[in-house]
């Protein structure tokens, strides 16, 4: 038995599970099926015939893949009962493994079957208290819940990290004559017309059996989209969209994004695509992850004298755009631009220097921009600039910020030149008049300039190992491709379409055991697949530049294909894409 993940996205991902030479796909559901009520013809996994019930408490039956007996109690019962019970199931394991909460820790089960799944989905807090916590016990192995999934909620399920579902719930709501489609249900008898052209719709739904086919089919399509967003990096982009149709579910993603950064931050990749962002985007862990390490790791160009905050723009990178192009073009005059640092003001990310833009989700965010801001984007950017400024200190900041940020509390003396719309010709004047005080500073060469913002980028990509690792370099090339060069040799170059820096061997060698994996006496070439990890950095994360080891041997550079706990704990599966080896 064995599970590989193909792709990864959010908390969950997309994968095979090889069970008794059998391969299914993850994530899937366990259709139930019986004499009555046959199993739907596209079913994978039937629920009733390929997993078997191994009894109950009373009346525990011996088999090897079937839901295990179990003692069947309320989660509001004391912590004490859950480790007796917990204890009694665990002796009744097989491919399956009952997993609580407030249980016991976690055996040797190869899909875990959540307890009171039902009773803990009641409650938004203590379902994600739950997963949470289930998660800490069985890591990164298969988890199924049952009784639960409905085509409404099955996207929130996959994204708080639940791999496989069932259909239990669709067949006690269709005996309710609930009728679904992706993002709601409704009473069959309120219904005029059939929103769908699926078989049973088309000939007109009669009876239960016909509302329960087309519910399986409302089903089936979300799972496979699911599965499609997932591949794509697109889930929390799916999630978004879908919370504000339940307060339920809503309550879900604000609270995994309120009280549990940290697990949803390591499994997030450090890179990704183009995505819509909402206010829920807000909290969402790699738009907080970029503004910390934005606040925490890096650090301006130490040249830069004069901070010059300007609006972002619709088109990524912002460079890009005509606005931004305009702003160019008055620095450029500037006898001493390499004194003056753009920061771009945005929402959800709040700040974005200029070195930054390419980064990922920097170029990759898309927002409305209509002038029109929600008091949580203001308080997000103020409180953010306000830390920012307490790090990074300038001579002058300069504000070219549109009226409904000018107003923005930074504790410091500040210059408006914005007067209407930051493109107006009384703005670009105020701002080209406001920029000739750069003149009044040190002259900053372009080679220095760039050092130092390559400087900015690393830091920001890891950490202060960049200031050990730039030290005695030479950098070239024009913004953004930036290329890194010690001893003239080649140590890394900037990667647009990454938005990151990406090692040569030799680069590896200077950053030494930072952003490391400890494996096997083996030499890796296209990839170094998990089975042979031993140990990893913690803060490795998904697309993170990696550096492998055997013993203090250099063996080999590429990207991160799993987090840190991943690669350490699976046996299966791609760790790091290997771009240089030995």
């Amino acid at each position: 038995m064995k599970f590989e993940a193909i792709a990864r996205d959010c908390n969950t991902r997309t994968g095979y599970a090889e069970i008794e030479g059998k391969k299914i796909k993850v994530p899937n559901i366990f259709w139930y099926s019986s004499p009555r009520l046959p199993a739907p013809s596209f079913a994978e996994i039937k629920l009733g015939e390929d997993i078997g019930s191994g009894g109950s408490f009373f009346y525990p039956k011996e088999c090897t893949f079937c839901i295990p007996p179990r003692l069947i109690y309320p989660y509001a019962f004391p912590e004490e009962f859950h480790k007796k019970a917990f204890s009694w199931n665990n002796t009744h394991t097989n491919i399956f493994e009952i997993v609580s909460a407030k249980g016991g820790e976690a055996k040797n089960g190869f899909i875990f079957v959540l307890a009171n799944s039902r009773e803990v989905f009641s409650n938004p807090k203590n379902f994600v208290e739950c997963i949470v916590k289930v998660r800490g016990k069985i890591g990164y192995k298969l988890l199924y819940a049952p009784g639960i999934a409905t085509p409404v909620n099955l996207a929130f399920l996959a994204y708080c990290g639940i791999d496989f579902f069932d259909s239990l719930q669709i067949i006690l709501k269709s005996r309710k004559g609930i009728y679904f489609t992706s993002d709601g249900e409704h009473l069959i008898e309120e219904l005029d017309e059939y929103p769908c052209s699926c078989p049973f719709c088309m000939k007109g739904i009669g009876k239960f059996e016909d509302l329960l086919m087309h519910n399986y089919e409302v089903m089936k399509n979300e799972l496979i989209k699911i599965s499609q967003y997932i591949k794509q990096g697109r889930l929390r982009e799916y999630v978004e969209g879908k919370a504000n149709l339940s307060p339920h579910l809503a309550s879900i993603i604000r609270l995994m994004d309120a009280r549990h950064y940290e697990y949803q931050e390591k499994r997030y990749p450090l890179t990704g695509k183009k995505f819509v962002s909402s206010l829920y985007s807000l909290s969402r862990p790699d738009i907080k992850r970029f503004r910390e390490r934005v606040l925490n790791r890096y650090k301006k160009p130490d040249s830069a004298k004069i901070l010059l905050l300007l609006p972002c723009s619709a088109k990524k990178p912002y460079s890009l755009s005509k606005s931004h192009k305009i702003f160019n073009r008055i620095i450029s005059n500037c006898k001493n631009r390499y004194a003056i640092h753009e920061v771009i003001i945005t929402s959800p990310l709040a700040i974005v220097p200029r070195e930054l833009e390419y980064t990922y989700p920097s170029a990759h965010y898309d927002i409305s921009t209509i002038g029109q801001w929600y008091r949580d984007e203001i308080e997000m950017i103020e409180k953010s600039l306000q830390k920012y400024l307490r790090r990074n200190k300038y001579e002058v900041i300069i504000n070219h910020l549109p009226e409904e940020l000018s107003s923005l509390s930074l504790n410091t003396e500040i210059i408006n030149t914005c007067s209407n719309h930051p493109t107006s010709e009384e703005s670009l004047k105020k701002l080209s008049s406001s920029l000739a005080i750069a003149e009044d500073f040190e002259k900053i060469s372009h080679t220095k300039r760039r050092y130092e913002n390559t400087l900015s980028m690393l830091l920001f990509q890891f950490g202060n190992i960049a200031n050990k690792f730039l030290r005695g370099c030479k950098v070239k090339g024009k913004f953004p491709e930036y290329k890194i060069y010690y001893e003239e040799k080649q140590l890394a170059s900037f990667v647009a379409k990454r938005g990151l820096f990406s090692l040569t061997f030799a680069g590896g060698k200077k950053m030494g055991k930072n952003y490391w994996v400890e494996i096997e006496d083996f030499k890796p070439k296209g990839s170094i697949f998990s089975v042979g990890v031993i140990n990893a950095d913690e803060r490795i994360r998904i697309g993170d530049e990696t550096i492998a080891f055997y013993e203090d041997e250099l063996r080999a550079v590429g990207v991160a294909k799993m987090n840190a706990e991943e690669m350490v704990e699976s046996d299966a599966g791609e760790a790091i894409k290997v771009r240089h080896y030995k």
